[in-house]
């Protein structure tokens, strides 16, 4: 009792997003009726059927079916040959089941996507923007990144300026964009860009951009510079004409009564000792009073005490938490958070040009993946933190492909933590 499987065509190709199928010869070599169950076994089995996807046959009959491959353009679908099994499953005899392997050849494809954030920086001697390449193709991709403007009045820092994306990842580049010409003051002057991401074989995507260049001195300056120099001239005049008056006839009465007092005791003393006296003095003479000093020993009123700054590790910000950072490498490469860690920035380092993957998981769950060959140090900064409940892990892969070097990249993440 059983079955046996005959593949018509045992090997066809199929491009993602199409439709092929294969031809199925099944023959009931048992002595009973039976009903045999067809189902497709392998990689292909997630874009699949078999149609009918049961046959009953008398002893010795033969009945077709047919498979349907229809492999969805998607970058989670394999390119290149993929192997498949055919099953026949008897419900009469199970041992007698059948199978018949065959291939499927899927075609590869590209649609890389890319998206300028943010698309109108602003400065007058620089400005930055991020440029992120989607790979949402079945294939590797290799793009090149070239900017220009039509006046030639900008200078680009492209960094890195060549991308290179597995499928269904995302690669990211820095475009710095400063002008040729500066100006001190002005209206800020809007300059257009052109932004190219070459895929190789591919068309290219443009993107456009723009610099809101400012000028050196800001707006507001030439106000601000007049309101302190009429600040000065109003502070000068009021010291001239009003305080300055005020302290010198303050501190002439403050003089005039102990002087007045002392040279009637000097008269007296004279007039009794049948000396002449002292002549009455004139307004204006007479020595004047020194500013009193502090005597020895004394000390004038001493400044409040600073109070020094806490301690940084024990800072708290109200609503978020206690501020965390650290680092990880090939030799540390888990970090387990005793509360709820919310990462706000990710900083790769490369300092050797290392070649390879580094990959950041959370409890073995991929967040992000970068090619080393991509940059030397790049630096990202999410809005929505990422969180890392408490007894979870942020860890860190590398795979480093140069040999005779030592695997250095690492990377760097800060946020906070909450108990």
């Amino acid at each position: 009792m059983g079955a046996s499987v005959t593949l018509v065509t045992p090997a066809v190709a199929v491009e993602p997003g199409q439709v092929t199928s294969i031809e199925i010869k099944v023959r009931n070599t048992g002595s009973v009726v039976d009903e045999f169950a067809l189902d497709v076994l392998g990689d292909a089995a997630g874009w699949a059927v078999v149609e009918p996807p049961a046959i009953s046959l008398f002893p010795g009959a033969e009945g077709v079916a047919k498979a349907v491959f229809s492999p969805p353009r998607a970058a989670t679908t394999p390119s290149g040959l993929v192997p498949f099994g055919l099953r026949a499953r008897s419900r009469e005899d199970p041992a007698g089941s059948a199978v018949e392997e065959g291939s499927v050849t899927v075609g590869s494809f590209q649609e890389p996507h890319a998206e300028l954030a943010p698309r109108t920086s602003r400065g007058s001697s620089s400005g930055s923007h991020d440029l992120a390449v989607d790979n949402r193709g079945n294939a590797r991709l290799s793009a090149e990144i070239e900017a220009t403007d039509a006046d030639r009045a900008l200078r680009f820092d492209v960094k890195p300026p060549a991308l290179v994306i597995d499928p269904g990842m995302a690669a990211f580049a820095r475009i710095k964009v400063s002008p040729v010409k500066r100006f001190w003051r002005g209206q800020p002057k809007t300059v257009p860009f052109q932004l190219y991401v070459r895929p190789e074989g591919g068309q290219p995507i443009a993107l456009d951009g723009t610099l809101l260049q400012e000028s050196i001195l800001p707006p507001w300056f030439v106000k601000a510079l007049l309101l302190a120099l009429a600040a000065l001239i109003a502070l000068a005049i009021f010291w001239l004409f009003l305080l300055k008056p005020s302290i010198e006839s303050a501190a002439s009465e403050a003089v005039a009564s102990p002087l007045a007092s002392l040279k009637e005791d000097v008269n007296k003393a004279l007039g009794d000792a049948g000396l002449p006296t002292m002549a009455p003095a004139t307004p204006g003479s007479g020595p004047t009073a020194a500013p009193a000093t502090p005597a020895p020993g004394e000390s004038a009123t001493p400044p409040p005490a600073v109070t020094p700054s806490p301690d940084p590790g024990g800072v708290t910000i109200a609503g978020l938490g206690q501020p965390v950072d650290g680092r990880l490498d090939q030799k540390n490469p888990t970090f387990t958070t005793k509360g709820t860690l919310f990462v706000t920035d990710l900083v790769f380092s490369n300092p050797n040009g290392q070649e390879g993957a580094v990959v950041v998981l959370r409890d073995g769950t991929q967040l992000l993946q970068l090619r080393l060959d991509n940059f030397r140090d790049y630096d990202l900064h999410f809005v929505t933190p990422i969180v890392i409940p408490a007894g979870s892990s942020l860890n860190l892969s590398l795979a480093c492909t140069i040999a005779g070097q030592p695997c250095d990249p690492a990377v760097f993440y800060s946020g906070y933590l909450r108990p």
